[in-house]
């Protein structure tokens, strides 16, 4: 299983559970799942960030947008807080 400082990725698709509904992502619900990996980006070089929001949006089977902004990168490396919304597709 993936471990990230304490956040373990391969536990995601457990707590999803009921977290998808036909119409789509429930963002509400999936946040918090967001918010505690966030901090776990913090100092990470630009392809660690990736790989690991790239993990974190396979599990969940999410559509992770195909290019994120270097600002966005810049703000997790730096422990912003970044709104889940802001990485997947619309």
């Amino acid at each position: 299983m993936a471990q990230n400082d304490g956040f373990d990725l391969g536990d995601i698709g457990d707590m999803v559970g009921g977290l998808m509904s036909g119409k789509g992502l429930d963002l509400a619900a999936l946040q918090p799942l967001w918010e505690n990996l966030q901090p776990t980006l913090k100092g990470l070089d630009t392809d660690q960030i990736i790989d690991t929001i790239g993990d974190f949006a396979k599990n969940l089977d999410l559509p992770l947008i195909k290019d994120i902004p270097d600002s966005t990168i810049d703000d997790l490396k730096n422990g912003a807080k970044v709104p889940l919304k802001n990485l997947l597709q619309g």
